[in-house]
This record gives C-alpha cells, structure tokens and sequence, in this order.
C-alpha cells in the first residue's frame, strides 16, 4: 500500500528530531555530573603514576558518555515504540478527529510506523549491548584510578597498565557480543613483579 505523503513527512520529521537529540543531548550533559569525585584525585596520586591516572580518568569520562549515549537511545527507542503504538490505537478511537478522518487516519499510521521503525533500530543496533559495556568498562575504570592512589613502584604502574588493556579487551568484547561482557579478572601486583624483571616481559603479562 502506497504511504500518503504526509505520513511520510511526518515520519521523517520525527526521526530527524530523534537523531539530533541523540548526537546533541548528551553533549548538553555536563561531564561534571558524572565522577565528580575524580576530580580532586589526581591530587592523591604520587608523582610517579600523576600521569596515568590522568589517563585512567580520562578514558572513564569517555566510556561513562558513550554508556550515557548508548542507554539514551536503547531506552527512547524501547518506551518510545510503546509509546507511539499505543498512541496509534488511541488516534483511531479519538472522538475529537472523527470530523477529520485524513487526519486522523494519517497520524496513527505515522505513529505505527515509527513505533515499528524504533523497535527494529534498537534490536537490530544492539544498544542495550553497548550500553552495558561501556557502563561496565565505565565502572572498571572508575575503581581502577582509586586504586592508583596506592601505587608507588614499577611493578605497580605495569599491574594497572594490565588492567587497562583488560578492561579495553572486555569492553571490545561485549560491544560486538563476542562473549558475556563481565568486568575483567585483575591481575595482582605481586604476579607482575614477578613477571616485570624487565621490559620484554610486560607484553607476556598483557596476554593475560
């Protein structure tokens, strides 16, 4: 069946409308909002590990906003399509558009369609799967530059290097569903002093 112009019109209006809150609303989010308290750690950090932890933090703002993102759009499209299929069968039964059928008839049409279009973004995109790694690998890092405030030699600094590419290999992980997204087993500081006699032996403790 042919769509009217107008359904059209109103379709793709309303999903210009949905793209744009998608790409800007979580720019208008204060990062500040997020981690507050990460903010005055690096004042706790020792010398010697200031600047990985700069990088800790970092990568866990960047990891938070992509989690931030990515449940925005899993959830506007999970109640947004509950949302317009409910509101299409209701156009139908509204008295006050009886005097305008086309009208009528075009608005519940649109909502069916982007009811149906929001259902098939959200299971085909997999965002509920990206949110959770990110929000996890979010996590992991979070509680990774609070524990760099402990970190004072060598071996310790290549212990949270581990972690991190720990982290960045579950979070990879989970985004494609390659296996459940868990947070990552932490190697111990004691086995990579063991292990970190000297510098060829870090890429052997990295395969962990």
């Amino acid at each position: 069946m042919k769509l009217p112009w107008r359904v059209m019109i109103l379709a793709a209006v309303a999903l210009a409308v949905f793209a744009a809150l998608v790409l800007y609303l979580p720019q208008l989010i204060s990062p500040e909002l997020r981690g507050v308290a990460l903010n005055d750690l690096p004042q706790l950090y020792p010398p010697e590990s200031k600047a990985l932890g700069q990088v800790v933090i970092e990568t866990y703002r960047e990891y938070r906003a992509n989690a931030a993102r990515w449940s925005g759009v899993y959830f506007t499209c999970l109640f947004g399509s509950a949302f317009l299929s409910a509101l299409a069968g209701l156009v139908l039964k509204l008295e006050l558009l009886q005097a305008w059928p086309r009208l009528r008839n075009d608005l519940a049409a649109t909502a069916a369609i982007l009811a149906a279009l929001l259902i098939t973004l959200s299971t085909t995109g997999d965002f509920q799967r990206k949110w959770q790694a990110n929000r996890i690998a979010a996590a992991a890092m979070e509680n990774l530059a609070y524990e760099l405030v402990t970190v004072k030699t060598a071996a310790d600094l290549t212990a949270v290097i581990v972690q991190i590419q720990a982290i960045n290999d579950a979070r990879s992980k989970g985004i494609v569903g390659e296996q459940p997204v868990a947070r990552p087993r932490e190697t111990s500081r004691s086995q990579v002093g063991v292990q970190a006699g000297g510098a060829a032996d870090a890429p052997q403790a990295a395969r962990r």
